[in-house]
């Protein structure tokens, strides 16, 4: 019995013996690699719409208000690979449906980029400044999920005062433009959008003061004219400039005098007054100041950002000779910028 239990020790030491070496193995490493192939991202639909919900496409714009550019896009690889996403809002000059342009301008085109978060950051590129064009960070959005291959990218934007205005054949395009982070992009345009026109008047002198005057003061006579009355207009496409006057008051007397319409200097006895304007000192071709407006200069058109300044208006005053009590009458003119 002494003899079987010495061997099977002995056995299970040589067996732990040979086990041992496996311990101390030699190892080394190589490194695997493939390259993904990529596609560009391809944009789904583009479309202007006149409400956050993008439920109704505008077929027009007008000029300082807010509108929304949704652009859908595909990404295979996920969205969180693209790096921007575009919208190019431009003006198209001959309805040829031209490609969009690269850099912005105040009158022809505006570009909206969102860089792709998160967070996503906005921007545009109206030329200038200065510029009216705006984009509206706060009601803009990219897809919440960038995991999904799929999603919306809704850019709220304003037209600038100077956004040039459309008459057929021309009008305005929207190009949308994705772009991943390996420079592959994709677009899609929509066409055929309108500007409409618009126009505005800032008139920079408060007031014109003839002093005391004669009755029976004619238009030619030597306390005429007043001039210096200075306009700035801003238009995004051709306008006119007008003018009207209200009949004017008496300070004490609180007398009315009434504004002659007829083109000439005032009846003598008929206790009126007339007014003649124009936009350069020349009184040949003022045209009679009336209670409705009547134009001074029909030649506008598109103007800068800053607009246009006119600093060489001019009135001439003619009195009846009778029935106007001694007073200080006052009364208000206006000039208006009209579509033509």
């Amino acid at each position: 019995m002494l003899k079987t239990r010495l061997f099977t020790a002995i056995a299970l030491i040589a067996a732990l013996l040979l086990l041992a070496p496996a311990a101390y193995a030699d190892e080394k490493t190589t490194t695997g690699s493939f390259t993904a192939s990529s596609s560009a991202p391809t944009v789904d639909a583009i479309d202007i719409y006149t409400n956050i919900g993008c439920t109704i496409p505008a077929a027009s714009m007008d000029p300082l208000t807010t509108y929304y550019a949704k652009a859908t896009v595909t990404s295979k690889s996920k969205l969180k690979h693209l790096a921007t996403v575009k919208v190019t809002v431009f003006y198209d000059a001959t309805g040829a449906d031209p490609v969009a342009p690269v850099a912005g301008n105040t009158q022809t085109c505006a570009i909206l980029t969102c860089t792709v978060g998160p967070p996503a950051s906005w921007a545009i590129d109206s030329g200038g400044p200065p510029t009216t064009w705006q984009i509206v960070g706060g009601s803009c959005s990219q897809p919440a999920n960038l995991e999904l291959t799929t999603g919306d990218w809704i850019f709220a934007f304003m037209p600038g005062k100077v956004a040039t205005e459309s008459i057929a054949p021309a009008n305005w395009d929207a190009q949308g433009l994705a772009t991943n982070k390996s420079s592959q992009s994709g677009e899609l345009y929509v066409l055929d959008k309108d500007m409409n026109w618009y126009g505005e008047v800032t008139v920079s002198t408060g007031s014109v003061d003839w002093g005391t005057v004669p009755l029976g003061l004619l238009f030619g006579d030597a306390e005429n004219p007043e001039t210096g009355i200075t306009t700035n207009y801003i238009a995004n496409g051709d306008y006119e400039e007008d003018i009207k006057s209200t009949s004017w008051t008496g300070a004490v007397t609180l007398d009315t005098v009434t504004l002659d319409e007829t083109g000439g200097n005032p009846p003598a006895a008929d206790s009126q007054f007339a007014l003649k304007g124009n936009d350069i000192n020349e009184l040949a071709s003022a045209v009679t100041v009336q209670t409705t407006y009547n134009s001074i200069d029909d030649s506008g058109d598109i103007t800068p950002e800053g607009g246009d300044d006119v600093a060489t208006n001019t009135l001439w005053l003619s009195l009846s000779a009778a029935g106007i009590a001694p007073d200080t009458y006052s009364g208000s003119i206006y000039y208006q910028i009209a579509n033509r």
